[in-house]
């Protein structure tokens, strides 16, 4: 089910003059395969990319914010270097499966890259919040740096 939509978000994105979440070809989503190592529910709520290229190789800075669901939820803002980058989580109860590298600083998630059937993992560096991200604790609204 996630396929289907994902393909169509991203076909009718441009129509509505709505930015693509999937800025590159090479982005990476969720991997949904469970797996016992990794018992964390990580949602990613937003996300921006700066794409870097050096010597054909894609060198990708993300940032943005998410909730780690737990009892209780908790707020974290982010950044990564990961190649392609990721999307955020866009259906409900959709999640990064993930495990602390660093207790409450850094996060690996497990993802794929659309099309592949190869797991990756990416290291996270989270900042945590003293609540969760909801409709009254809204999440910061990205600055994005000129290209």
């Amino acid at each position: 089910m996630r396929t289907p939509v994902l393909i169509l978000a991203l076909l009718v994105a441009p129509l509505l003059a709505v930015p693509s979440f999937a800025q590159s070809d090479h982005a990476r989503i969720a991997w949904d395969t469970p797996n016992p190592g990794y018992p964390l529910k990580v949602r990613i709520l937003t996300v921006d990319r700066q794409h870097h290229y050096h010597d054909h190789i894609e060198d990708t800075h993300s940032y943005g914010s998410g909730n780690l669901l737990a009892n209780p939820d908790v707020g974290f803002d982010y950044s990564t270097y990961c190649p392609g980058g990721f999307v955020h989580n866009v259906l409900s109860g959709e999640f990064y499966q993930g495990r602390w590298k660093q207790p409450d600083r850094k996060l690996e998630i497990l993802l794929v890259q659309v099309g592949s059937k190869q797991v990756e993992k990416c290291t996270v560096n989270v900042t945590l919040k003293p609540a969760p991200y909801t409709h009254d604790n809204p999440r910061p609204h990205l600055v994005t740096a000129p290209h």
